[in-house]
C-alpha cells in the first residue's frame, strides 16, 4: 500500500507544501500523483455554490416519490459513495485551519503565505485558514502579536473584542482577558468593536486601549513593541494586567491574599530575571511577596 493511502494526513500535507523532500520525491513517482495534482489545480480555483438545503431536500423527496424508477448497479452506488467521500474530504481539507502557539516566555516568528510577517509574544495563539489564503486573509488572535502586513486584499485580525482591518502596515495587538490594545506603527488600521457600531481609525503612532470598558486614545513614539525588546511597559494600568504579563513571561502563578489588583501601576519589568521583575513591579506598590522554592508560585502579602 502506498504511503498516501495509509497516512490520512499525507495529501493534506502535500497540498500545504509540508511534505519532506524524500516524501515528495516518492509521491511524484507514484501513478496517482498526476491525478492528485490535476485535482489540486482545479480545487485551487474552485468556489462552492450556495446550497439551499431545504429546497434541495424537497426536490430530492419529489424525485424519489414521483420520479422514474431506475435500477442502480452496485458499481454505480460505489461510484456515488466514492464521489460523496471525495467531495466531503475536499471540503474538509480546504476549510481546515493552521495554528501557531507560544508557551510561557516564548516568542515565535511566523511568515504567512502572502509574505506578511507576524511575531507572537508569550502565551499566544494565531489561526488562519490553511488554503485559499489569497481570497481570505483573515486571522484569529489570542494573546499578543506584532504584524507587518504585505499590501494586497483586505487583511483582518479577529479578536475577542472586535476586528482590526488592514491594507498594509505595521501594528501590534494585545488581547488578554480584559486587557486590549492596538498600537499602529506604520500605515493605518481600523478597529471595529465587537457587537457595536463603534469604530476607530488608527494612523502612525496612534494607540487605543480599554480602561474600565471604555476606549482610551493615546499617542506613542515607539518604533516597535517594547516586548520585542525584552521589556513590558505600563502606564496607569491595573495591577492585575501587570501580574498577568509576568505570568505569561515567567510561567508563575500568584497567590493573592487580599491585595487590591485594580490599583493602577506605572512602570516596567524585564523579561530575563523573575526576581528583578517582581521587585520592580510589586515593591513600588508597597506589596511584599515570597517566592516558592521551585519559583513557580508567588505569594502576595
Amino acid at each position: 500500500m502506498e504511503k498516501y493511502e495509509s497516512d490520512e494526513t499525507y495529501i493534506a500535507r502535500w497540498v500545504a507544501g509540508e511534505l519532506s523532500e524524500e516524501e515528495l520525491s516518492e509521491f511524484k513517482k507514484s501513478e496517482a500523483y498526476k491525478e492528485f495534482n490535476r485535482i489540486n489545480r482545479v480545487a485551487q480555483n474552485f468556489k462552492a455554490p450556495p446550497v439551499h438545503t431545504r429546497d434541495a431536500l424537497i426536490k430530492t423527496k419529489e424525485q424519489i416519490t414521483f420520479g422514474k424508477k431506475q435500477k442502480i448497479t452496485n458499481t454505480a452506488w460505489l461510484s456515488i459513495a466514492a464521489s460523496i467521500v471525495i467531495i466531503l474530504g475536499v471540503f474538509g481539507l480546504f476549510t481546515s485551519t493552521k495554528s501557531y502557539t507560544t508557551g510561557f516566555g516564548e516568542q515565535l516568528a511566523v511568515t504567512l503565505p502572502d509574505g506578511s510577517k507576524i511575531r507572537l509574544n508569550a502565551d499566544s495563539e494565531l489561526k488562519h485558514k490553511r488554503f485559499f489564503w489569497a481570497n481570505n486573509r483573515d486571522v484569529n488572535l489570542t494573546g499578543e502579536a506584532y504584524f507587518e502586513v504585505e499590501k494586497g486584499g483586505d487583511f483582518v485580525v479577529k479578536t475577542s473584542q472586535g476586528e482590526i482591518s488592514v491594507l498594509g502596515t505595521k501594528f501590534n495587538i494585545k488581547t488578554r482577558g480584559e486587557a486590549f490594545e492596538v498600537n499602529c506603527f506604520e500605515g493605518a488600521v481600523r478597529f471595529d468593536k465587537l457587537n457595536s457600531d463603534e469604530y476607530h481609525i488608527l494612523k502612525e503612532n496612534d494607540k487605543i486601549s480599554f480602561s474600565n470598558k471604555e476606549i482610551v486614545n493615546e499617542k506613542t513614539k515607539e518604533e516597535q513593541p517594547n516586548w520585542m525588546k525584552g521589556i513590558s511597559v505600563f502606564k496607569e494600568r491595573p495591577l492585575q494586567e501587570v501580574l498577568d504579563e509576568i505570568r505569561v513571561q515567567y510561567n508563575v502563578t500568584f497567590q493573592n491574599k487580599g491585595i487590591d489588583v485594580s490599583r493602577l501601576f506605572t512602570g516596567s519589568f524585564l523579561h530575563n530575571n523573575l526576581e528583578k521583575a517582581l521587585k520592580s513591579t510589586l515593591t513600588p506598590m508597597g506589596i511584599s511577596y515570597t517566592l516558592s522554592e521551585d519559583k513557580t508560585i508567588v505569594y502576595l502579602q
